[in-house]
């Protein structure tokens, strides 16, 4: 068993949050992916930030997909943030999600983000699961995933991203929302009000490194 696999046993993991449009608001442009070349320090700056937020989780810089020289460059600067863990991001839906998955081999897992339909996550998980023997995670952005298919066809874990936030998460074991517009407190109260049985909890779209913090400190909050 993979060191990743045990910790997903054994603890609760915290995830990083936002990349994509974090890098954004720091004024990058173009394809995501190829900051990871041409803009380095910049993608380095946001993974470190979430890891001296408290993220174990470093999701790489890969979710719309990337060049095999892309990708490795992904994975380095993930490495370099410190993370205890780092995940090889695809979107679910990517056309050649196989290749994709092929150039992230090295990562601790395989994170398949915002399926949007069921027939696209148990499709993702089920290509994940025949390109590789990583463990597979993959999040749904949509108001009901079909978790328990999703671990008979091979995910070892699977939840929510992005939006809509779930109305009824039982049985997530990831939760990654994004920051609805809500102030980082806000936010963390909101995720941790939903998050019984998750092992991996972070942010999507909006959140940053004060989100964590929040989420951190809730969590270490007697209840």
């Amino acid at each position: 068993m993979s060191a990743f696999a045990e910790a997903l046993r054994s603890r609760t993991l915290l995830l990083d949050a936002a990349t994509g449009t974090a890098l954004i608001d720091r004024g990058l442009q173009g394809r995501a992916p190829e900051w990871n070349l041409t803009h380095p320090r910049e993608v380095l700056a946001v993974h470190r930030s979430h890891v001296e937020a408290g993220a174990q989780v470093v999701l790489s810089n890969t979710f719309v997909g990337a060049t095999a020289e892309e990708s490795a460059a992904a994975l380095r600067l993930a490495r370099e943030s410190g993370a205890e863990f780092v995940a090889g991001s695809l979107w679910a839906g990517l056309p050649d999600l196989q290749r994709q998955i092929a150039q992230l081999s090295a990562a601790d897992a395989i994170w398949l983000e915002s399926a949007t339909s069921a027939a696209q996550a148990l499709n993702a998980v089920a290509i994940a699961r025949e390109a590789t023997s990583i463990p597979i995670v993959i999040t749904c952005a949509m108001e009901q995933a079909p978790l328990a298919e999703l671990d008979r066809v091979g995910a070892d874990a699977a939840g929510y991203n992005c939006t809509p936030w779930p109305a009824d998460a039982a049985g997530a074991k990831v939760l990654k929302p994004d920051a609805a517009g809500l102030a980082p407190e806000a936010w963390a109260r909101r995720v941790m009000s939903r998050a019984a049985g998750a092992r991996l909890l972070g942010g999507c779209c909006g959140t940053n490194a004060d989100h964590l913090r929040a989420l951190q400190r809730l969590r270490a909050t007697p209840r």
